[in-house]
């Protein structure tokens, strides 16, 4: 019962009714041991259900492992088919199942989001999958105070995420001085509203007192006394009222002395191992150890449920009251009989090894005395918690495990496992400093393994010279990572040759040594160094790493190697079924980031088959993930190709736009960057400035070997070869790498090329170009058209073959495709061709224009006018007057009630 917290009441019943309208939020309900938080997270569930939100609950306990209480709340409802079934939820399974049984992690060198979000993220997903019959979802996370590190950045996560959904997540806390840390971040996580529970006054106390009595007032004097020696705690109230048939100790602790006298000498000894195992002790682990045989433990537990030691908890288990009662009757032992029984706990408890007891044994054998047992078993738990991708308890576990006086060898692999985790959870230089601060106490094998995985770090960060030297001081040249390593140090610092002789020794090494995931990581590091000179070689090692991977169950490795395949098909074929391929295993994987990664390959394959609409919206939902999963880059990445699909749809505003937004993660060697810009230019013929446009930002062959050659790359030799004479030195240095062109770029070089015959008079030569990249560009209609732009503005201007003939088709294709933009620059060069077109009233008014009378015609040179060209300028783009378009802008002026050219701007729509 909640007495006393009708205030309370009302903000938890008020925060419900809003996440069962839609507007989630946290409620943080806080306050000491014993005042009622329970009770109050009991109301608000209750709330829930009558207000048609499903309910779900999780309870952090003391040494319970990473993620216990998100486990508790969910990991039992992922089988539910509206889980498992959804589309939404499947790619964050494996994340999820891993809360279970565990995981393998990453594998070395295979990009992964951060494994925090990504579980926080799968957990709102099934929440909301399993809310779908529920107007919301209530989700009851207990005693954070007790919650690893992991758990608390869930909890952050999801109360940014939550704002705008019918999810309401209740946690509770101790506001005591050990919890300070805990309680200040759950203040001050977003959307939240605390609740801080006080101690109850004297009348509140004698109406709990009254409804624990069946509504019968206690006296005055007895009124006051409980107050007093309750000090206004609910529980203790009520444990006190519970004994007031028999004479009541003035303590909760003198109390609980006394129900322990009740029981007999093995029955106290069960209530001690009991709560020396913990706050949810098993009871089939009393007999062993406390020494008690398993009959009279049975009674013992009897006769402590009689006296109110211990509750019923459901289905098959007992519990305490409350955590003081475990407290109080911990404080009955002498600290050496809690040592002798905390040994023999953390020997049951490692023994039987279960998910839930070694976190628990690792803490007793501590309390024991036995620190280097402690060591192997928090060891073992941080490889658990990495496997989860609880990075942030696994960095704690092995940060306890070093301060203890484990053996050199055990501290040598703490030491290794930290350094990698600490790669893991992106803090390179924290494990370069922890490995270098280790590495001279180390010797033989041990340091090594360290060096190697130092050097691994070091790749990571990109730190190419310090990652040789760690190889080095390793000393085990014939290892086959020390090779690949090596490989992989060579070509981020921008030696690709020498990295692909080292990658081509370590695939004959890690064979020899039959190490398959190093052999994966080889062939990558190969595929790499050829994919600007040989793209041939570039697949087949791609091929064969994905086969070595499938062979020995290296998922990861797999959807790696898959993914360059499918990068390959991308930029070559008019299919990409490998690429589809990896999108589907890397969904099944929960390899989030490549997923993000695979859509933005595909997006660019998209929009030369399709036009820049559904390219767009790919882009956009891998720069969406890529914000959710905080990987910047990515992001940036995908917000530069969403700007370029936007200014191919002719949006060059919203274009800019996009990119101010992307800052300076997307800058250096983008071609979609130099597209986006150009684009503009593009449509109004300036060929010149288009080119000015993609010079920045579109590198040369061989300055910069690790960068894949992607088809703006085309456009940009096509633009150059049209508009000055530097497009043969262009077209020379691409030409010496042919091996390593896609067939989408070289069909760009044989409109190059037909340019640049044309130019010169060689007719023939220049329709035998042409008509070689439009055949090798039958299954790219769209980039097809866009290219020829460029080709028959040339052909117009030097007087070769029939661009008129290829103007009307195209226009007719773009009219088609509902590209309003092309179609514009198309006539455009049908007039400048002496072959202008009959409006066919097909102009699209916008409504708003519509409404106020605006003409199809003024809507063109609306179009113009907003993109800053002058009167002259739209008369020449239209075939018209300067007169008559001076007369359609007054018109404009005078129907939209703007007071200048420039305030024409703001009745465009910028899509």
């Amino acid at each position: 019962m909640v007495v006393g917290r009708a205030g309370e009441l009302a903000q938890v019943r008020r925060l419900v009714a809003a996440a069962a309208s839609g507007r989630g939020g946290v409620l943080a309900v806080l306050g000491e041991a014993g005042v009622g938080k329970t009770r109050l997270l009991d109301a608000a569930a209750a709330a829930a259900a009558d207000a048609g939100l499903l309910v779900l609950g999780g309870r952090a306990v003391q040494g319970g492992g990473s993620y216990r209480a998100i486990a508790e709340a969910v990991v039992g409802r992922l089988d539910a088919p509206a889980a498992r079934g959804s589309a939404a939820v499947r790619p964050y399974l494996p994340a999820l199942d891993a809360l279970v049984t565990g995981g393998a992690g990453p594998a070395a060198g295979v990009p992964a989001a951060d494994p925090a979000v990504v579980l926080g993220e799968g957990v709102l997903r099934v929440v909301r999958a399993l809310a779908e019959a529920h107007t919301g979802c209530l989700l009851r996370l207990e005693d954070l105070h007790w919650a690893d590190e992991d758990t608390l950045a869930i909890v952050g996560y999801l109360a940014a995420a939550v704002v705008d959904r019918p999810v309401l997540v209740a946690v509770s806390c101790r506001d005591e001085p050990a919890e300070a840390a805990v309680t200040a971040r759950l203040r001050t996580l977003p959307g939240t509203t605390t609740v801080h529970l006080r101690r109850l006054g004297e009348a509140d106390v004698a109406a709990l007192a009254a409804a624990c009595r069946g509504g019968r007032p206690l006296l005055p004097e007895d009124r006051r006394d409980l107050y007093a020696r309750s000090a206004g705690l609910p529980f203790l109230a009520e444990e006190l009222l519970a004994g007031s048939d028999r004479e009541v100790p003035p303590s909760l602790a003198a109390l609980v002395a006394a129900r322990l006298e009740a029981l007999d000498a093995a029955g106290r000894t069960v209530l001690h191992a009991a709560a020396v195992l913990g706050p949810d002790p098993d009871w089939r682990l009393l007999a062993p150890v406390s020494g008690v045989p398993d009959a009279d433990v049975v009674a013992a537990l009897r006769r402590a449920v009689d006296v109110g030691l211990v509750v019923r908890a459901n289905p098959a288990g007992l519990r305490w009251p409350h955590a003081l009662a475990r407290d109080a009757v911990l404080a009955t032992l002498l600290p050496p009989e809690r040592a002798g029984l905390a040994a023999r706990a953390a020997d049951v408890l490692a023994g039987r090894a279960g998910p839930d007891d070694e976190p628990r044994a690792a803490e007793l054998y501590a309390e024991a005395g036995r620190p280097r047992d402690a060591a192997a078993v928090l060891l073992r738990l941080a490889r658990r918690a990495a496997g989860r991708g609880a990075l942030h308890s696994a960095d704690a576990l092995l940060a306890r495990a070093a301060g203890s006086a484990a053996g050199p060898e055990t501290i040598a692999e703490i030491v290794g496992e930290r350094v990698s985790v600490l790669t893991l959870a992106g803090r390179a230089d924290e494990a370069l400093a922890l490995g270098d601060a280790r590495l001279d106490s180390l010797t033989g094998d041990a340091h090594a393994e360290l060096c190697l995985r130092l050097a691994r770090t070091a790749v990571t960060a990109a730190r190419w010279t310090a990652a040789e030297g760690y190889v080095e001081r390793a000393g085990r040249p014939r290892d086959p990572r020390s090779t690949v390593l090596r490989a992989d140090a060579a070509f981020g610092a921008g030696r690709p040759d020498e990295a692909a002789a080292l990658a081509a020794e370590a695939i004959v090494a890690a064979e020899r040594a039959d190490a398959p995931a190093v052999l994966c990581e080889a062939l990558g590091v190969a595929a790499r160094t050829t994919w600007q000179t040989d793209l041939a070689a570039t697949a087949a090692a791609f091929r064969r790493a994905a086969q070595v991977a499938a062979e020995h169950g290296l998922t990861p490795w797999r959807v790696t190697a898959l993914f360059g395949v499918g990068m390959l098909e991308a930029l070559d074929g008019d299919e990409i079924p490998t690429l589809r391929r990896a999108r589907e295993l890397a969904t099944d994987a929960g390899m989030l980031a490549q997923l993000a990664s695979i859509e933005l390959i595909e997006s660019d394959h998209v929009l030369h088959t399709r036009g820049p609409g559904p390219a767009g919206e790919l882009a956009g939902r891998a720069a969406d993930a890529a914000e959710r999963l905080r990987l910047p880059q990515l992001r940036a990445q995908a917000l530069v190709q969403v700007a370029a699909y936007r200014a191919a749809a002719g949006d060059v505003t919203g274009a800019a736009e996009v990119l101010a937004a992307t800052g300076a993660g997307a800058s250096g060697a983008n071609p979609f960057r130099g597209f986006a810009t150009a684009m503009g230019a593009l449509l109004e013929h300036d060929l010149q400035r288009a080119v000015v446009e993609m010079d920045p930002t579109v590198p040369l062959v061989r300055r910069d070997r690790g960068i894949v050659l992607l088809t703006p790359v085309g456009l940009w030799v096509l633009l150059r070869t049209a508009s000055d004479d530097r497009g043969a030195e262009a077209r020379a240095q691409l030409g010496a790498v042919s091996g390593g062109l896609s067939r989408t770029i070289r069909a760009s070089l044989d409109y190059a090329d037909a340019v640049l015959a044309g130019r010169s008079g060689r007719l023939v030569d220049a329709v035998a170009h042409l008509n070689a990249a439009d055949a090798a560009l039958a299954g790219r209609p769209w980039w097809r058209r866009l290219l020829r732009l460029v080709v028959w503005e040339c052909a117009v201007a030097d007087g070769w073959g029939d661009p008129v003939a290829g103007l009307r088709a195209d226009l007719a294709a773009h009219h088609e495709a509902g590209d309003t933009h092309l179609e514009r620059a198309c006539r455009d060069l049908l007039r400048r061709a002496g072959a202008p077109t009959r409006r066919r009233g097909d102009t699209v008014v916008p409504p708003r224009l519509a409404a106020l009378g605006v003409t199809g015609r003024e809507a063109e040179v609306l179009a113009f006018v907003v993109r800053g060209l002058t009167n002259a300028e739209v008369a020449e783009r239209l075939v018209l007057s300067r007169r008559t378009v001076e007369t359609h802008v007054a018109s404009l002026l005078a129907k939209t009630g703007a007071a200048s050219r420039r305030e024409l701007g703001r009745w465009v729509d910028p899509a």
